[in-house]
């Protein structure tokens, strides 16, 4: 889905200014964002039925808007917020359109991104837009369930509205004169998350996770994984239906795993629930790019990078190792990323940890007895001995 802009609602319960020119998403399919910011504020400043009219943007080559309906479209959902989609004639009318203009539409909280991959939004019901410029209508969410969810956060939430547009009739020639572009990462995707043709079944850790996957997908990424699948011409391969378990890594960092494998880009949506679990504990910091980020956080992203190393991934370990090493050393995690650093043998990632030990002289009085046993137990002897001196410095 290609980018069709955002729409800001401020605390006023009016769109911000600076969103209010339309954006050309190029293609025919496109997701918008409807940001609110002081959500209980402008609650209570729009009664039922009254709307904050969004700024236009174009997908598909026909005009849309949102409209955001923060006590309800009418006094049937009074206690919903509500959102619709609605058409935009060129002359900004409202009448219906002379020509069809039919869609496929699809509203989520950004952090939902299960719900917004291709599968997903082509499973949504076809509307006819030329018979009702307003005919996608959502009532998002009750207002009492979103202001006890991880969606509201710091008053404030984000939806996204994914639209894919139908060509019409005379103008499908001229739609492929161009080439599309690249979606195999998209149908790969897809593949893990509906589990259509998976013929494995992995059973992690202690609680009972299981993740349905394929094993020529594994295989082909994997050399570690096409070992214990796949075998070679001395051993049979693994039956459909195998049930694989795997005891000593957690379901969330297998899950991560997962997602590279299958569309080899790293998995940040781990980072925004967890950010946000932490963020309620008020246990977070802000990181180089100004969002919230927390110790567990940099804990799951350890844990990927030694699954990383485990399963012969070297990209995914490199991009975990760069992440480590420029964003997230600190008081409280560099502990565990120098003896992560020591078992894999990253020389780089544990120099740039010592270099930060010798310029904080006051770590002497952060670390605890528990974390200089652990450093004890894991840490070769000479890897301690340096950690030991560079205290000494």
């Amino acid at each position: 889905m290609a980018f069709a802009g955002v729409s800001l609602v401020g605390t006023d319960g009016m769109l911000s200014p600076s969103t209010a020119s339309p954006i050309d998403a190029g293609a025919g399919s496109g997701y918008h964002l409807l940001a609110v910011e002081g959500y209980s504020r402008n609650r209570d400043a729009l009664p039922n039925g009254e709307h904050v009219r969004c700024r236009t943007f174009l997908v598909g080559g026909h005009r849309w808007y949102l409209k955001y309906y923060p006590n309800g479209y009418d006094s049937s959902c009074a206690g919903y917020i509500s959102v619709s989609l609605a058409l935009e004639e060129a002359d900004g009318g409202y009448a219906p359109a002379a020509r069809p203009v039919k869609a496929q539409v699809a509203f989520s909280f950004i952090d939902q991104t299960r719900l917004q991959v291709t599968a997903k939004i082509r499973g949504t019901r076809i509307k006819d837009f030329s018979l009702n410029p307003e005919h996608c209508y959502a009532e998002a969410v009750r207002r009492d369930i979103l202001e006890r969810s991880k969606h509201l956060k710091d008053d404030s939430f984000t939806i996204r509205c994914d639209v894919l547009v139908f060509a019409e009739e005379g103008a499908r020639r001229a739609t492929f004169t161009a080439a599309l572009p690249p979606d195999m990462q998209s149908h790969f995707s897809d593949l893990l998350l509906t589990e259509e043709g998976a013929d494995v079944m992995f059973e992690v850790g202690g609680g009972g996770d299981k993740f349905p996957a394929h094993q020529c997908m594994l295989a082909a990424r994997s050399d570690v994984f096409k070992a214990l699948l796949v075998g070679d011409k001395n051993n049979r391969p693994s039956a459909p239906g195998t049930v694989v378990k795997i005891d000593d890594i957690q379901a969330k960092v297998f899950s991560g795993l997962l997602a590279f494998i299958y569309t080899d880009a790293f998995p940040d949506w781990h980072m925004g629930s967890l950010e946000k679990d932490r963020a309620a504990e008020g246990e977070t910091e802000s990181g180089e790019d100004g969002r919230e980020v927390s110790d567990e956080y940099v804990m799951w992203l350890l844990h990927l990078f030694e699954a990383a190393d485990r399963y012969e991934l070297p990209r995914l370990k490199s991009i975990c190792e760069e992440m480590l090493v420029s964003r997230y050393i600190r008081v409280t995690t560099v502990a565990d990323i120098v003896v992560v650093a020591e078992k894999i043998g990253s020389g780089w990632m544990k120099e740039v940890c010592l270099e930060f030990i010798r310029a904080h002289t006051s770590l002497h009085a952060v670390f605890s007895v528990d974390g200089f046993e652990q450093m004890i137990r894991e840490c070769t002897p000479s890897g301690l001995k340096e950690l030991i001196s560079k205290f000494a410095a």
